[in-house]
């Protein structure tokens, strides 16, 4: 803007400098005919009496050509040149005017030389005709005359308009450079004042844009960032638009990866060619291993945008279909097993092949896998409305010292017969599902029982922490591997099976043990010494 006013400023100078003189000369050469004219006329009013034959030579004037010219046009004197030499004048528009009414006048230009003659033509009382002539310049040749001076003119006016104009330019732009938009209150010209509030009201407005973008901008992120969920967004040439918490945490993305292509992220051949594909309009999707963590990545296609890359932690739901499965097929095991042994010992007592005094052991063998069949069932159903989450049960006060001391005199049967004391101490108060604690009690109790040594001794104790509770239940037992340690807690498994099925064990008692603490949001502790006995510390509440 600046650099215009600055050149339309100057322009107008040197503009209106030339028409300026180009009038002045169409003046000034106005002015001169009308001189030389007039000049013409008076002399010639004034010669046209006092000459006469005998004087012609006589007259002389210097800056005028004389002529006199016969009726028939011949030239009878000429100051300027010999009359002999002249042609005939009759022709001549002056001397024509001046035979038919006294007086004509005439101009004739000179291309060669760039001049102009003014002719004046008077008729004498003798007939004959006076005519004066005056040469001047043309208004071509005043042009050419002018021409050094206007220029040298125009030199100046140009210098002094290139100050003028840039002080004028600086004189009006800075008010305009120092306008604040923000506040309208000083408008250094009217004409402006449309104009900023026009701009007053677009900044609003964009303001508003803004701010509404950048809260969508913020939530759309908080969203993102929030889920666990990997997600990544790419423009059609693959590169980041964004990648959000868990997807940064995915690929150890420490810094940000706006901006950068996709494949300084992905390394992996399979994912960058279901990316391209992607990216060409294919939807797909695959499995990935990532850390020993699997992922199902899904490839969707935004159309003429780019492409969304989604990654799905799924590991936890693989390993509960795995362990769905194993669980499906051990169950199928463990109900085949005293299903057979039943089935078997009933078809044997049909068909009439047991003796009647063996009969009584055949029906102790039924009876025993029943028992064991019922408490395998049961045991399946607990887990079952355990695993749950949604399910609602009946909660109330809980004292745990008198479940636990009821629970072992339930018990008292088993411990007697390989003489192990049980002993319950403590105290504690929880506010739960009563059944769950007597069936966590019991599952505690069960095993510490089981896999003790013959005359050994069980011993539970309740430590009461503000809301928090402390259950530890220890045992001189055989003990447990290290080895087998992290999975006595898994459904079905048994350190001995043997033993288990000797026991009566379903191998499911601190499985259940384990998804009643969680319920409760607790957690469980587990020591274990081959031959030396075994510690279980559950903690719960807080």
């Amino acid at each position: 803007m600046k650099k215009r006013i600055f050149f339309s400023m100057l322009l107008l100078a040197i503009t209106s400098l030339l028409a300026i003189s180009v009038m002045l000369c169409a003046v000034f050469y106005v002015q001169l005919s009308s001189s030389v004219q007039e000049e013409l006329r008076e002399r010639a009013e004034i010669l046209k009496d006092t000459l006469t034959v005998e004087n012609y030579s006589l007259l002389s004037i210097s800056d005028m050509r004389l002529t006199v010219i016969s009726v028939d046009g011949t030239v009878l004197y000429d100051d300027d040149e010999e009359e002999a030499l002249l042609p005939n004048h009759a022709d001549r528009e002056e001397v024509k005017k001046a035979l038919e009414s006294g007086r004509g006048e005439s101009s004739r230009f000179s291309d060669t030389l760039e001049q102009e003659t003014y002719y004046y033509a008077i008729k004498m009382e003798n007939g004959s005709v006076l005519r004066l002539a005056k040469t001047t310049s043309s208004i071509w040749g005043m042009f050419g005359e002018a021409i050094p001076v206007v220029l040298l003119v125009i030199i100046v006016m140009i210098v002094l308009g290139y100050f003028l104009a840039s002080s004028l330019t600086k004189r009006i732009v800075k008010p305009i450079n120092n306008v604040d938009i923000e506040n309208n209150n000083f408008i250094p010209y009217d004409e402006l004042a449309p104009f900023l509030r026009t701009i007053s009201k677009q900044r609003e407005h964009i303001a508003f844009q803004l701010a509404d973008l950048k809260n969508r901008s913020d939530t759309i992120t908080s969203i993102m960032d929030s889920m666990s969920e990997g997600i990544v967004l790419l423009d059609k040439k693959g590169i980041i638009l964004s990648v959000n918490k868990s997807a940064a945490e995915l690929f150890d993305i420490r810094n940000s990866a706006d901006g950068k292509n996709i494949l300084e992220i992905l390394r992996d051949v399979e994912l960058t060619k279901h990316m391209h594909l992607a990216l060409n309009g294919t939807r797909s999707e695959i499995s990935f291993l990532q850390r020993e963590r699997l992922y199902r990545v899904y490839f969707s296609p935004v159309t003429n945008s780019g492409a969304i890359i989604l990654f799905l932690d799924i590991t936890e739901k693989s390993l509960s279909e795995k362990l769905r499965r194993e669980f499906s097929a051990n169950v199928s095991h463990e109900l085949k097993t005293p299903l057979t042994t039943i089935y078997g010992n009933a078809e044997m007592l049909g068909s009439g092949m047991v003796k009647e005094e063996d009969k009584v052991q055949f029906y102790e063998k039924i009876k025993d896998e029943a028992a064991r069949l019922i408490v395998l069932i049961e045991d399946i159903i607990m887990l079952s409305q355990l695993d749950e989450e949604n399910a609602e049960v009946t909660k109330e006060n809980v004292d745990l010292y008198t479940t636990a001391k009821e629970t072992a005199e339930s018990l008292a049967y088993k411990a007697k017969e390989q003489n192990i004391e049980v002993v319950v101490s403590g105290e504690g108060i929880l506010y739960a599902n009563p059944s769950q604690m007597s069936e966590l009690f019991y599952n505690l109790i069960d095993n510490a029982i089981k896999y003790n040594k013959p005359s050994g001794k069980v011993d539970l104790k309740i430590d009461m922490f503000e809301k928090v509770v402390r259950i530890t239940v220890s045992d001189t037992g055989i003990g447990i591997p290290k080895e087998a340690q992290i999975r006595v807690f898994e459904r079905f498994f048994r350190v001995d099976k043997s033993r288990s099925k000797k026991t009566g064990g379903t191998g499911l008692g601190l499985a259940i043990v384990k998804h009643i603490v969680l319920a409760y949001g607790g957690k469980i502790e587990l020591k274990s010494e081959i031959n030396e006995g075994t510690v279980i510390i559950v903690t719960l509440g807080g």
